[in-house]
This record gives C-alpha cells, structure tokens and sequence, in this order.
C-alpha cells in the first residue's frame, strides 16, 4: 500500500507546483508515484503536460463518476509521463469543466485514493483550495501525511481561519498538518504571518526560474532550481514519511526500498 500525501492551501500558493517536485524527489530511485487532482475548475492534465498528447477517455472525471471503482479502471486512467516514467498523473482534460461530470461524492474520492494506493509507492493527492469539492476533505482525512501551503500573506492567513472550523473533526488530524509558506517573497511579513497561525514549518520561496517552469509548461523541470529553503521544505516532507516506511518496512524488501527517503541532492 503507498504512502498517501495529501498537499492542501490557499490559492495561488503554489500546491502543484510542489506536488511535481515532490513527485521527483520521491521517485529518483526509481519507485513510482501518482499525482491525482481532481479540480474540476481547472484541467491539470493539458498544464502538466503541454506538449503530450492526452486522449480524452483519460479523464479522472470518467473514473469518479463510474459505478463502482477498483484498481484496473484507476490504472487505465493514468497517464505516465514520457520524460519520467516513474510519475503517473491523473486529472482532468482539456476543455472539461464543472458540469462535465455529475457531482462527486465523497466515498467515490475516497474508493479512487484507495485504489491509487494499490497501483505504486506514493500517491500525492494535489487537492482544490475549495472545500465545497469534496475530494479535498476526502484526501486530507486519507493522507498519511498532510501538508498545507499558504500563502504568507492576510489572503493566506484568513483562508486558513476561514476553513479551520470546516476540519475540526478529529479524522482531519488537523493539529498534525504541516504548514508551509508558499510562493514567498522578500516583501512579505513572514514572521509576523507565522505568528498569526503559530508559526510555518518551512519555506518555498518564489524564484524567477520556478515561475518560468511553470508558465511555460515545464513543471516537473523546475526542482532543478530549487534554492536552499524550498529543498529544506522538501526534506522535512520526506523525513516526515521516513519513520514510517522503516516502521512497517518487511525484511525481505528490495535494497533500493530500503534507502533513506532524502539523496544528496536535498541534503
């Protein structure tokens, strides 16, 4: 069964940006992952991947509005990345929108994530920043690890005030989110801000090249210009799924399961 990471926030702030990155930092020893994101607001597939050809049966709307879910209809709704195998996608097409599918229910998100979980090592759960989309409450009650990303900024603040009430079940595990400021500047008040919400775990600055990589299509090239803090955040997300996986780690696993979650490259 993967490792679920559920990466939740603000808009704007960032999210699946960080969810392709982490994606590469979990699979550079060749374990496999899967990006879902099933905001229908926005068709993520066509800005993952601009330049591959994505058939339209490919959608995740097909999977969660389906009778039943099970892994084989998952795994036939997951296209692979061509410049990094390892990396499966999931989300909607090009042209789609809200009224393309009916309305998702919540045991439907949470029977896709589950099915996921059986298909590769890590399934990172690139959520919508509205809650009314139940996939959201869905993905932070199954993620083994939940980060959020706010903005550091009053919008982030506020929308964090704004949806604390909306998770205080106790299923949610809210207390244990890691909280991230995304998309930081130097004009912003992150100190003061961190104080506002008692305090941020970790920094994912913004950076001229990060921003190109996103405008431009290339999402999954951008770790290659992560500076000092926005690595940092990656490793405290990767230490953070570490004890764990030795915790339940068989004896008998391959050598390559057994390495440490964090290369040189994020040290």
């Amino acid at each position: 069964m993967a490792k679920i990471i559920t990466v939740w926030g603000s808009p704007g702030s960032g999210k699946s940006m960080f969810c392709c990155m982490l994606a590469k930092a979990l699979t550079r020893d060749k374990r496999k992952a899967i990006i879902v994101n099933a905001d229908n607001s926005v068709p993520m597939l066509p800005v993952w991947l601009p330049e591959q050809l994505v058939p339209a049966n490919a959608s995740i709307g097909q999977v969660l509005s389906s009778v039943e879910i099970d892994t084989a209809l998952t795994a036939s709704h997951v296209t692979v990345l061509k410049a990094y195998p390892f990396i499966g996608l999931m989300g909607y097409c090009a042209g789609e929108n809200p009224l393309s599918y009916p309305e998702i229910k919540y045991d439907m998100a949470v029977g896709l994530i589950m099915a996921a979980s059986k298909l590769v090592d890590f399934v990172i759960l690139d959520c919508s920043s509205t809650m009314t989309n139940v996939f959201t409450p869905a993905a932070i009650e199954s993620g083994d690890l939940v980060v959020r990303i706010l903005t550091p900024d009053l919008k982030g603040i506020h929308y964090l005030k704004a949806h604390q009430p909306l998770l205080a079940d106790s299923r949610f595990r809210y207390d244990r989110h890691m909280t991230f400021a995304g998309l930081a500047r130097p004009f912003h008040a992150i100190d003061e801000m961190g104080h506002l919400i008692g305090g941020f775990d970790g920094l994912m600055p913004d950076g001229k090249e990060i921003d190109r990589c996103a405008t431009e299509g290339g999402m999954f090239q951008a770790i290659s210009y992560c500076n000092q803090k926005y690595t940092a955040s990656l490793n405290k997300v990767l230490e953070g799924l570490e004890p764990e996986k030795e915790e339940n780690q068989p004896e008998d696993m391959p050598e390559h399961r057994q390495e440490e979650c964090a290369d040189e490259q994020f040290k």
